[in-house]
């Protein structure tokens, strides 16, 4: 009889995590919380410096151009003398939902630098969704869709994928994949770049 109790329990815990895989593999949300865990873990760390180790500049970047929500267009072209952030992203994507918060953050920290860019930018160019996904989530982070070709060496189809720009329009920061841009690292390498 205390064989089949421990057989029962065991049955119970195995369908328990079963349930759990199947909930973060078919729900955006869920999957995005457990890569957020995980972030405030300390996974997930931008290394901002690896990518200048390892990548070649990205030369003879088009000036591709975006418009935001209120219909203005701008371009990488008007935004040189300024650090540029940009965070391709969509409302549906566990990683993109689970970096938000931490992009979000950054953001607060540079938003009134006159020196600094941000520029998320919806892959489905549904601003209307896409702004409604950051008023439910309390996000004040300026968004935008893609008004020109965006060269594979920037985009290779995946996200979210955040690219950051010098003031001179040198790519200088490439990253494919969720990452937790309120590090005290990743602020560091923002400030660095912006002298």
């Amino acid at each position: 009889m205390i064989q089949q109790k421990k057989i029962s329990v065991s049955n119970i815990f195995s369908i328990l995590i079963m349930a759990l895989a199947l909930l973060v593999i078919f729900n955006p949300n869920a999957k995005g919380y457990l890569i957020r865990g995980l972030m405030s873990l300390g996974f997930f760390q931008p290394d901002p410096g690896g990518y200048a180790k390892h990548h070649e500049n990205v030369a003879n970047v088009p000036d591709i151009q975006f418009k935001d929500a209120g219909g203005n267009t701008i371009s990488l072209g008007t935004l040189k003398s300024k650090l540029v952030f940009i965070n391709y992203w969509a409302t549906w994507c566990p990683p993109c939902i689970a970096e938000m918060p931490k992009v979000n953050e950054l953001y607060k920290k540079f938003r009134n630098d006159p020196k600094v860019a941000f520029l998320l930018v919806d892959v489905d160019n549904d601003l209307p969704k896409a702004k409604a996904f950051m008023l439910k989530n309390r996000y004040d982070l300026p968004i935008y869709i893609q008004e020109s070709n965006v060269p594979g060496t920037l985009l290779d189809g995946t996200i979210p994928t955040t690219l950051v720009f010098d003031k001179e329009g040198k790519l200088i920061y490439k990253h494919s994949g969720a990452a937790d841009y309120s590090s005290e690292k990743f602020e560091e390498f923002i400030r660095q770049n912006l002298d």
